[in-house]
């Protein structure tokens, strides 16, 4: 099993987010924690998330692992909303290898220089969340919980 002692992450709740392509993060609106919700459509406002993990590679004696982003609602329970086929779970795995490579000729980094992986999910229309509730997306390494961001979803006062 591998070390995570040495493994964090940070999540912010954005307006926009995007890599470009030299591996630079934007970010427009960033810090979010009330998110904005249309009654009419019954969705949240868009929005982006941005993730970062983080390892110290010799703590690793593998360099790969599996990253998991979910949004859980108060009681812990993964979210699922509609789809065409049935319910979504909002549950996105990727295999990640924090391994540094750089070109041929160019120096390596040197041993412990940590490893990163960012993740950008986008969600242009929003998402059909309950208004007045509470979630909190979670970062999870190989099934352990190194994060979360807690936000709230207003509706019309009474």
């Amino acid at each position: 099993m591998t070390d995570l002692s040495s493994a964090s992450a940070n999540i912010l709740i954005a307006d926009f987010v995007n890599i470009d392509a030299a591996g630079k993060v934007n970010i427009i609106g960033g810090g979010i924690q009330f998110l904005g919700f249309d009654p009419n459509a019954g969705m949240t406002a868009p929005f982006s998330l941005f993730v970062s993990v983080t390892v110290s590679i010799p703590a690793f004696d593998d360099t790969q692992a599996a990253v998991e982003v979910e949004l859980v609602d108060t009681d812990g329970r993964t979210v699922t909303v509609p789809g065409t086929e049935g319910p979504n779970l909002l549950s996105f795995n990727q295999d990640v290898d924090f391994k540094h490579t750089v070109a041929p000729n160019v120096q390596q980094p040197p041993r412990g220089f940590p490893g990163c992986s960012n993740v950008v999910l986008n969600f242009p229309g929003g998402l059909p969340l309950a208004a007045g509730s509470t979630y909190e997306w979670v970062v999870l390494l190989n099934g352990s919980r190194l994060s979360s961001s807690t936000f709230f979803v207003p509706g019309v006062a009474g």
